[in-house]
């Protein structure tokens, strides 16, 4: 009997070994639930997104109240360094040792397609931030994908239809080379043409050009109208630049223009330019109190378009994931279609079945030195644009995943 029970207390022991050995811990129960952020940190478009839209996402985790599904949120941030090898190297990182639920995609759109079609293989959950290029929510949609970013169709639609109302008929573009650049190419010439004008010509350059003297003789020889740019960044802010010494300024039209590069241009350069946002701090209540708040933590930076979806794209996330009860990125994807967007960061914010979050645009000008009443006050806002008139529909749109 007494051997009986020994076997039996034995058999227990092993039991109980294994069961602790294979029972999930508090630990591990708790391990954080990780959002992952791609974005240029210190390079090129750094000051559009990177470090600030990295802040941008952790106060929408604060926010939002640092837990979902009874897990601490934690944001991981990694820079891509403008190259795609580079950032799907560090998503796959992101996917595999860091497990994030969601990455925040900002910077170059050839590393932001790159990622997001591999997050698309791995069903991980895409919110594109800071990347412009039309074919995020088209050619190269994703079920797992939200494009917050405004599209180059809806940039390209917002100011040809008014300019060539106004006489500027014939256009030329200067377009940076890379996926960004081909895309608002591409949507501005059918925006043109649809409004009864025409492309006499374009010229590629290379990201980063310190000198845009040819690229505008071009231009200017071309006989056109309207020199438009198709580039963004500091290829932009050297493109209006120069093109204010040749005396084009009068010519020139941007159609990706960040708060950063009005900045940096300076008033007496920029002053006079018209183009479309979908953010600007000083709009209401709402976009002052986050402008404040981020200030406060910043340096005194004032916030631009992708650090604003950066936190709005997080929290409707977040959101949804507790609406969804998981991190199923399917899942998810529906609750984020069926809550509506909240907050009044956007006007009339919502998202298409093909992952297009659309929204109300504005048309703003930068103001004179003269208007101006501090370094962040630099726009006035003309127009209110309806998403409708420059979105394309989601079944126009070449996505063909939708959910």
């Amino acid at each position: 009997m007494k051997r009986i029970s020994l076997a039996l207390a034995s058999a227990i022991g092993c039991l109980a070994g294994l069961l602790a050995v294979c029972a999930p811990t508090d630990a591990d129960a708790q391990e954080p639930f990780r959002i992952g952020v791609v974005e240029d940190l210190n390079g090129t478009y750094s000051g559009n997104g990177g470090p600030n839209a990295v802040l941008a996402t952790r106060m929408a985790v604060e926010d939002f109240g640092g837990k979902v599904l009874g897990r601490p949120i934690e944001v991981v941030a990694v820079d891509h360094q403008t190259k795609p090898d580079i950032g799907s190297s560090l998503a796959r990182q992101l996917v595999d040792q860091q497990r994030v639920s969601a990455m925040v995609l900002g910077g170059s759109s050839a590393v932001g397609l790159a990622v997001q079609n591999y997050a698309k293989d791995r069903k991980i959950t895409t919110l594109v931030t800071g990347n412009y290029a039309a074919s995020f929510s088209g050619r190269a949609c994703s079920p797992y994908g939200t494009q917050w970013a405004v599209s180059t169709d809806a940039l390209a639609n917002a100011v040809a239809e008014a300019i060539v109302q106004k006489g500027g008929k014939k256009w030329f573009l200067i377009v940076v080379d890379y996926a960004f650049g081909h895309d608002l190419a591409a949507d501005a010439t059918k925006a043109v043409q649809a409004a009864g004008g025409s492309v006499v010509g374009q010229v590629r350059h290379p990201l980063g050009t310190t000198d845009m003297s040819s690229v505008l003789l071009q231009a200017q020889s071309s006989g056109a109208d309207v020199i438009a740019l198709a580039n963004a960044g500091p290829d932009l802010v050297t493109s209006v630049k120069q093109a204010h010494e040749f005396g084009l300024s009068k010519k020139v039209v941007a159609m990706l223009v960040f708060i950063n590069n009005v900045v940096a241009m300076g008033l007496d350069v920029a002053q006079g330019l018209r183009f479309p946002v979908n953010f600007y701090w000083d709009l209401n209540d709402a976009t002052r109190a986050f402008a404040k708040r981020m200030m406060a933590r910043n340096g005194n930076v004032v916030p631009g378009m992708g650090h604003a979806m950066a936190y709005v794209s997080t929290l409707h996330y977040l959101r949804a994931v507790e609406k969804a009860g998981t991190d199923d990125p399917a899942a998810v994807d529906k609750a984020m279609k069926e809550l509506p967007i909240t907050g009044d960061m956007l006007s009339n914010p919502r998202i298409l079945p093909n992952g297009r979050v659309v929204m109300d645009l504005y048309l703003v000008e930068v103001k004179t030195p003269k208007e101006s009443k501090g370094p962040s006050d630099v726009y006035h806002i003309r127009e209110k644009v309806p998403a409708d008139k420059v979105f394309t529909p989601a079944d126009k749109s070449g996505c063909q995943v939708t959910g």
